[in-house]
């Protein structure tokens, strides 16, 4: 059927067209995350996402099919709400961008087919005048299957099937939403609401896909460095300029600031160089959750998570363990959770916990200001002790004798019949600085499978 297809759309060409495009957004300034703690944070929510289509050609008129075109796109994206909904790139799964791409791959494929007489884009403008791209059924839209792979799985590959529940074609605002199910997924943190400004700094997250192609295949996304660009607007829809770069299957994943909140999605680049490259920004995706009353509080999987991030960090090796043993047993498949909970306990083995040696320090403290006021208790009972026999003494003594007689009052000062010296004031007892304990390392997740088109 493919072959007929073919050789039908080869005898004839027409005309041309192409599409470019532009982007929106903006930027705040708060204290950064360490740089192993934000991957640490953000990574359990950062998914990959298969989706393949399939589009039956008719032609227009007498709704004759002539063949089907199929593809397979990869895209990446990240969890949002604990309970199973995923954002990604309106592009990667929205019926009319779906299309766009099978009309594509259909002229491709005839331009390159013996005996064609035209270019990839001529017999694109050609297919788009003379044939319709649906469904099984006519007036259908086209057939999509998409598929979420778990990034943080452990064990054999974690792929679970999805639902588009919202979407937003590329020059619309390129954002969709999809569903899988789950609770208690690991979910990133959105940024607040507003703009990000102009040199703010923005790390974009996701799997290149050439990466993949040349490297052996991996669940561990790509993290590209860089800052917003500019806010710009295409058709009166925003986009958010930024330098970092992004490449084809990075597409729909998450965009962070320093603090490690989203604050849009990877939605594109333009000219082939890559020089300027786009988000969807959070405020488009936050529209679509509220039309589609998605929550995105976080749940007691994130909140154990990051507590216990914390925890590590601040060298509370004690309370990062309970912490990580938690989320374990929550969700047994995070195994980002299940990989700080071994730095935890390496960390405890190694250095203890920063708690337990504040508390022993205090001890020390303690005792040694007790031990010293005992030893000045100890010094000025002697002192009164002495006085006391002086006195004694000097009422006894004779007016005359071998010591001859007391010195009387009024003697100038530091003469060696003065009075008894008092002590001094004490010196504080001086605490050593507490020790701190180095943030965990990044820990590698587990491998994905390659695709042939990328988003």
């Amino acid at each position: 059927m493919k072959r007929a297809l073919t050789t039908l759309l080869t005898g004839a060409v027409v005309g041309s067209a192409l599409l470019g495009t532009a982007g929106p957004a903006a930027a705040r300034t708060e204290p950064a995350l360490p740089r192993e703690r934000l991957v640490a944070e953000v990574a359990p929510a950062v998914t990959y996402v298969q989706t393949r289509a399939t589009a039956w050609v008719r032609e227009k008129g007498t709704g004759r099919q002539i063949g089907t075109v199929r593809l397979t796109g990869t895209c990446s994206g990240v969890i949002v709400s604990n309970d199973g909904h995923v954002a990604t790139a309106g592009h990667c799964v929205d019926d009319a961008d779906l299309t766009d791409s099978l009309r594509r791959r259909l002229a491709g494929d005839v331009a390159t087919s013996p005996g064609a007489t035209g270019t990839a884009a001529q017999y694109e403008a050609f297919i788009l005048a003379r044939y319709d791209l649906g469904g099984p059924t006519p007036g259908s839209p086209v057939q999509r299957d998409v598929t979420v792979v778990r990034a943080d799985a452990s064990g054999p590959e974690q792929r679970l099937d999805a639902r588009v529940v919202d979407s937003l074609p590329n020059e619309r605002g390129d954002v969709a939403l999809l569903d899988v199910d789950g609770e208690d997924l690991p979910a990133a943190t959105l940024a607040p609401a507003g703009d990000p400004a102009p040199g703010t700094p923005v790390t974009a997250v996701g799997y290149p896909a050439d990466r993949d192609r040349l490297m052996d295949p991996s669940r561990d996304p790509s993290w590209k460095d860089g800052t917003v660009s500019s806010l710009q607007t295409r058709d009166g829809v925003p986009f958010v300029e930024v330098s970092a770069d992004m490449a084809p299957g990075m597409s729909g994943g998450p965009a962070v600031d320093a603090r490690g909140r989203v604050i849009g999605l990877n939605s594109m680049r333009i000219g082939d160089s890559g020089a300027f490259n786009f988000l969807a920004p959070t405020a488009t995706l936050r529209s679509m959750l509220e039309r589609n009353g998605v929550r995105t509080e976080p749940g007691p999987v994130d909140l154990r998570y990051r507590a216990g991030l914390d925890a590590l960090a601040a060298g509370e090796n004690a309370d990062a363990m309970v912490a990580f043993a938690d989320v374990t047993r929550l969700r047994p498949d995070h195994a980002l959770a299940a990989k700080q909970l071994t730095a935890a306990q390496q960390a405890y083995a190694t250095d203890g916990d920063a708690s337990e040696r504040r508390t022993r320090t205090l001890v020390l403290v303690g005792g040694g200001v007790g031990l010293l006021l005992l030893l000045s208790g100890g010094v000025l009972t002697t002192v009164l002790l002495v006085r006391r026999s002086r006195r004694a003494v000097a009422a006894d003594a004779p007016a005359t004798g071998p010591i001859g007689p007391f010195p009387p009052a009024g003697l100038p000062a530091g003469h060696p019949s003065g009075p008894f010296p008092t002590a001094g004031p004490v010196a504080p007892f001086a605490t050593p600085p507490w020790g701190t304990v180095p943030a965990p390392r990044p820990e590698e997740a587990p491998v994905v499978e390659r695709a042939t088109e990328d988003h």
